[in-house]
């Protein structure tokens, strides 16, 4: 009697979960998709019109996943990205799971939905660039939605030479709300760090730390919501040593060098000017490489400067 009931108890089990996996793999119909459309976008004056904001304010949580560093080119001081922007906000798209088939979400393009205007601030590509073009957005029975617009971003950035080629770089992506005030349009930030779970590491620059920071744009007395993305690169300097510092110490050792030549031997002048003109061949190779700036002075080239100084007393 023991063994047929305890049996019995796992026959039911087994019924159960069978009945509640085919009710899970039976939940969605086309025809249940059909009604959540038609519900929320029929045509009467009452229907949703992607015209009309939600209600004030509107607070939409941004996140950045960063996916890949294109370049960081130090001369034009340009950072290139590769990511994607994750956006959730409230909406008045909701509807009741469990007289539409349990159906959690659907998914719309994104001309039928509003939408907020987010622009990157410091874009250098284009003035004004728009994030998001004939992207999917995915709605969700309690009016959440998730929009994922990717962007491959060419974005300014101050690079600081001074220590090249043991240099770090500090960038910023700056997303705006522009055309909707922060009492409309409030931005803010979805998680407390950029993603970094899809980043793929790249061969001359490491990412060393990610920061967030939220800031207001200020337009004709009106405030717009602005968010920053920071993120520190490190060089790897590995290269540089063999093709830049190596070769430095030698010129700079040879510029020393010509100090202690006896006038007498009647090869010191033409020995100072062939490292003098080694000197400036480097130097204007590596001026090539660098931002053509003042705000920011490479310790290298005043290794050359002063180098190309001793050499011009020796001559003289």
């Amino acid at each position: 009697m023991i063994y047929k009931g305890f049996y019995t108890r796992r026959g039911i089990l087994f019924l159960l979960i069978c009945t509640d996996l085919l009710k899970h793999s039976t939940s969605y119909t086309v025809s249940d998709a059909n009604k959540i459309h038609k519900f929320l976008f029929n045509s009467t004056d009452e229907g949703y019109n992607n015209l009309v904001l939600p209600d004030y304010p509107v607070n939409i949580s941004v996140e950045y996943n960063f996916l890949a560093l294109n370049s960081l080119d130090i001369k034009e001081q340009i950072l290139g990205t590769t990511g994607w922007f994750t956006v959730w906000n409230d909406s008045r798209l909701t509807w009741d799971k469990s007289s539409y088939g349990d159906i959690d979400y659907i998914f719309v393009p994104e001309d039928k939905i509003w939408h907020p205007e987010l622009i990157v601030q410091n874009s250098i590509v284009q003035l004004r660039k728009n994030l998001g073009a004939d992207q999917t957005i995915r709605i969700q029975y309690n009016g959440e939605l998730r929009w994922e617009p990717p962007a491959v971003l060419s974005t300014s950035c101050d690079m600081d030479v001074t220590y090249f080629p043991y240099d770090s770089q500090t960038c910023d992506i700056e997303i705006a709300s522009w055309g909707f005030s922060v009492d409309i349009v409030n931005l803010e930030f979805y998680k407390t760090h950029i993603n970094l779970e899809d980043f793929r590491p790249d061969e001359e620059w490491e990412i060393i730390t990610t920061s967030q920071q939220t800031s207001n744009l200020t337009e004709d007395e009106l405030v717009f919501s602005e968010l920053l993305f920071r993120m520190k690169f490190k060089r790897y300097y590995g290269h540089y040593l063999m093709s830049v510092i190596f070769p430095t110490i030698l010129t700079a050792i040879l510029t020393f060098v010509t100090f202690f030549l006896p006038l007498e031997s009647g090869d010191k002048i033409g020995y100072i000017l062939t490292v003098l003109l080694a000197l400036a061949v480097l130097l204007t190779l590596f001026s090539d490489s660098m931002p053509t700036t003042s705000k920011h002075t490479s310790v290298l080239d005043i290794v050359f400067c002063s180098g190309i100084s001793y050499l011009t007393f020796g001559v003289l």
